[in-house]
């Protein structure tokens, strides 16, 4: 398993490097990180909210109650 999200992982890392580990700036990326995660089980499900991602709910992705 994990390499389901691999893609996610991948593009989440390359965002850092680009913007030389500036994680406010790859946030996106790292939510769907962590949703492909979650939504595989490979980690707690937790709502977004408690992540940090509670400005990035809405839009393309619905929001997990």
């Amino acid at each position: 398993g994990g390499c389901e999200c691999k893609s996610f992982k991948d593009k989440f890392m390359k965002c850092l490097y680009d913007n030389h580990f500036e994680n406010a700036l790859c946030r996106n990326e790292s939510k769907e990180y962590l949703e492909c995660r979650m939504e595989r089980k490979l980690m707690l499900q937790e709502p977004l909210e408690k992540l940090g991602f509670g400005d990035l709910i809405g839009g393309k992705s619905e929001a997990k109650k």
